[in-house]
């Protein structure tokens, strides 16, 4: 919150990082794990994009107007969706580790770095919406916590491989539609510093590149 000023800088390496899991580690790694031809995992990566694009654009895109005079209600609604989000990312980590440490370690670090920007939206939610910083600090503790639960869950859980390369693909499209469709537009949206974004970004597509390569 201090470096609120910088936070389009991180959220276009996140963005970036997040777009280079999912086409370098994740997607590989759920056609890796599909039995037969895995033609079928595209339509799963299609789903998770489009699931996400819906949840957010659909459901809870009415509690991101900057509009204080709407239901307080609508931003608890839109921290729940958050904070669901954030318990999906950490079962992206748990699943993620039992297919391979190398890459548990990969979206672990992606979903850290897009956690910032979910925090940072849990907190400008409720306050706009008249709710108390006590309130705020309540949901954003839930928001910092439902990882840990998922990626619990994620882990403990034995899954076959179908149901891994389900879940892996899964995950590949939401990634893409965070990164692509969420953390980068937003990245760009303040109108500053573009160009330090997009080589921030860039650098997050590479590390992710990198660390596959040497897998």
């Amino acid at each position: 919150m201090r470096q609120h000023d910088r936070l389009h800088i991180a959220m276009g390496f996140a963005g970036g990082a997040m777009i280079g899991v999912a086409l370098f580690e994740t997607g590989p790694e759920a056609f890796e794990l599909a039995p037969g031809s895995g033609s079928w995992v595209w339509l799963v990566i299609l789903a998770g994009f489009g699931a996400f694009a819906a949840l957010e654009r659909k459901v809870f895109h009415h509690v991101h107007v900057e509009d204080t005079a709407c239901n307080p209600r609508a931003a608890e609604i839109g921290a729940g969706g958050i904070t669901t989000h954030a318990f999906l990312d950490g079962l992206a980590i748990g699943v993620a580790f039992q297919a391979d440490p190398k890459l548990g370690l990969l979206v672990s670090t992606a979903v850290l770095l897009h956690a910032f920007a979910d925090g940072l939206n849990t907190v400008t939610i409720l306050l706009r919406h008249g709710h108390r910083q006590r309130t705020a600090k309540l949901w954003l503790a839930a928001d910092a916590a439902a990882p840990v639960v998922g990626a619990a869950v994620g882990l403990l859980t034995p899954l076959p491989d179908p149901v891994f390369a389900s879940l892996l693909a899964f995950f590949a499209g939401m990634f893409l539609y965070f990164g692509a469709g969420s953390l980068l537009p937003q990245a760009h949206r303040t109108g500053r510093d573009r160009r330090v974004v997009v080589v921030a970004s860039l650098i997050g597509v590479a590390l992710a590149w990198i660390a596959a390569s040497l897998g």
